[in-house]
């Protein structure tokens, strides 16, 4: 857990961002200003109307003439200017006195709240569009993250960051622009004129403030603690919910429904928990503060009665400096509100920060410029004496693997599980980076050119079709915005796609839901083949891309990736002996070890763990 300086450290740097709207926040500050000075102005007319109806014979400009006497040189002559100009305007009569202060005090209340109107409306929009931008940093940083990270935080991790995190900031935000600016002004307008009335008066009721102080300090620091833990327990709920409504057949086909309620249930549970910590906090936060208020009140009267029965203080200065002070203690609950809403910004703020630290790949322009860009591939591919081993794990991935690949070769690589067959093939494209050794396209060690000047040379089709929501034609130009659609249609009639994409309702407009769901398997990896031919790639990686369809689809598949990789280096993690026997060469890899390599007809002459592999392992195609 980090200490609270780092949580606070990590709230004020987000909140840097909030300097990017400096115009904003001069309005929002001059409408917290007109709100707080109009609401000062409103209790600084209590004497006069207290003067008034105590007084009934004196007029409002003898009232004022005497409120401003007794002050420093020259208010003399001010206090002259205000009674001569209130005597040529308000009524002599103290009942139209009265009612005239009252007009003043109606259009004081109407102008502070134009003033809170535009202060609360200007500094949401503020605080939403600097959520807006750190929630646009943060996935920019996430999307660009190496793929260990994504591995190892998860997915759901990731999009409770974005929501749950970030929305944290929002509170954050709106406490230190919004409600906090305009109830200072109040209390800073309501504690001046109580200190121009009687300043005795005033500094006992401040007494308690510095106890109020710690106080909300405590509960502040409880508060954060436990926003930290429901945010963690957050993002295990996003990741378990997601599972299981991702992927309804498989948890109703088996019988699994009670299961994943128990897990919800269990992680609510303890987000449950964590809120039940921060329960007695929040309750007492208030409460608290507000008894210390009233015992400042109640401690400030007594001291007021004694001045005014025993020292001759005029009572309506007493009643009006228990009228500034209340008004000044209105603002001790929403103030206190605000401390606990920054204690929570804390939590999320350090989440937040911590996640924009991470390293990301160079695939910017001003962080890939410096290198220079790979020439398109068309000598070879080579691995050099490759270890990698995934962090927390012991046993390498891959130890001391070496092959070189002719372009233009189909290349099978088969193995059992965690034998580093698609460990090896993430070095291509550098989803992974070895620990030992190097990767070689053409010579040059791919570490040293332009990251998508390599990723561009390539394309990739895995397993598990990844399709996202949108028409079929944005899922196949999927990274190529300003492709045409004739380049589009050319490119699934390649993969033999086109014709079940025309029988659609909509063809190539068709929307598809998350992970194309009504679509086929074989449908849906034809569509991922179609976007893999539109890339026109030089190097091509098939992660046991037909090891789920139909044989139909299959037959389909491999007949364009016959066509299709005809010039083209092609890496094949197979499972099925149709692959493996038109592959030119079939690498056998266990244990993070090339074992042999060699065409299909000499592995299984020579190599008894091949035969095994295609005896136990590898599927023949179906017939």
């Amino acid at each position: 857990m980090q200490p609270p300086e780092e949580n606070r450290r990590a709230f004020w740097t987000a909140a840097k961002v909030l300097l990017n709207y400096k115009r904003q926040l001069a309005l929002v500050l001059l409408g917290a200003v007109i709100a707080g000075g109009a609401f000062g102005a409103g209790l600084g007319m209590i004497l006069p109307i207290m003067k008034i109806l105590l007084e009934q014979q004196q007029t409002l400009d003898v009232v004022v003439y005497e409120y401003l006497g007794g002050g420093p040189e020259g208010t003399g002559r001010l206090r002259d200017q205000v009674g001569d100009f209130l005597a040529a305007r308000v009524p002599p009569d103290p009942l139209h006195a009265f009612i005239a202060v009252m007009g003043v005090v109606a259009v004081l209340t109407v102008v502070g709240n134009l003033g809170r109107y535009m202060h609360g409306f200007i500094s949401l929009t503020v605080a939403h569009r600097a959520t807006m931008v750190w929630r646009n940093r943060l996935f920019d940083r996430l999307v660009h993250a190496p793929l260990t990270e994504s591995m190892y935080d998860g997915s759901s991790k990731q999009v409770s960051r974005l929501i749950h995190d970030t929305g944290h900031l929002t509170v954050g935000f709106k406490a230190i622009i919004g409600r906090s600016v305009v109830e200072l002004t109040k209390m800073l307008a309501a504690l001046t004129l109580a200190f121009l009335i009687n300043w005795q008066l005033t500094l006992v009721a401040l007494a308690g403030a510095p106890l109020i102080g710690l106080l909300a300090n405590y509960f502040g620091r409880r508060i954060r603690r436990a926003v930290t833990g429901v945010l963690e327990h957050a993002g295990r709920m996003v990741g378990i919910a997601t599972a299981a409504l991702s992927n309804p057949r498989v948890v109703k086909t088996h019988g699994a429904e009670a299961y994943e309620r128990r897990r919800f249930r269990c992680v609510t549970r303890e987000i449950f928990r964590e809120q039940m910590k921060m329960r007695q906090a929040q309750a007492l936060a208030s409460p608290v503060n507000e008894v210390i208020s009233l015992c400042g009140v109640l401690a400030v009267a007594i001291i007021a009665a004694w001045f005014v029965l025993r020292q001759g203080t005029p009572p309506e200065e007493f009643f009006a400096v228990m009228a500034m002070l209340i008004g000044a203690g209105s603002s001790v609950k929403p103030l206190t509100r605000v401390h606990t809403e920054l204690k929570e910004a804390e939590a999320g703020a350090q989440r937040v920060i911590a996640a924009c630290s991470l390293p990301v790949e160079p695939v910017k322009p001003a962080e890939r410029s410096k290198l220079p860009l790979l020439p398109r591939h068309s000598r070879n591919v080579s691995f050099d004496r490759v270890c990698y081993t995934y962090p927390g794990n012991e046993r390498p991935a891959l130890d001391d693997v070496s092959l070189d690949v002719t372009h233009g070769q189909r290349i099978a690589i088969v193995g059992g599980n965690g034998s580093g067959k698609t460990t090896l093939l993430s070095m291509v494209p550098r989803l992974l980076d070895p620990d030992e050794g190097h990767v070689y396209i053409d010579g040059v060690d791919i570490r040293t050119v332009n990251l998508r000047s390599l990723r561009n040379q390539m394309a990739v089709v895995t397993q598990e079709p990844a399709l996202f929501a949108g028409t079929i034609a944005d899922n196949i130009a999927y990274g190529q915005r300003w492709i045409s659609r004739d380049r589009i249609e050319a490119a699934a009639q390649a993969a033999y796609a086109h014709e079940f994409i025309t029988s659609l309702s909509h063809g190539y407009d068709t929307h598809l839901a998350e992970h194309g769901v009504g679509l086929s398997g074989g449908q849906r990896q034809r569509l991922c083949l179609a976007r893999a031919i539109l890339r026109e790639p030089a190097i091509l990686i098939l992660d046991e891309a037909t090891s789920q369809i139909d044989v139909d689809s299959e037959e389909k598949i491999n007949r364009a990736l016959r066509e299709f990789s005809e010039g083209r280096t092609t890496f094949v993690i197979a499972h099925r002996f149709s692959t493996v026997i038109d592959a030119d060469i079939i690498v056998l890899m266990d244990d993070g070890r090339i074992v042999d390599l060699g065409p299909h007809d000499e592995l299984i002459r020579r190599c008894e763990h091949y035969r095994i592999l295609a005896q136990t392992q590898l599927v023949p195609a179906e017939t």
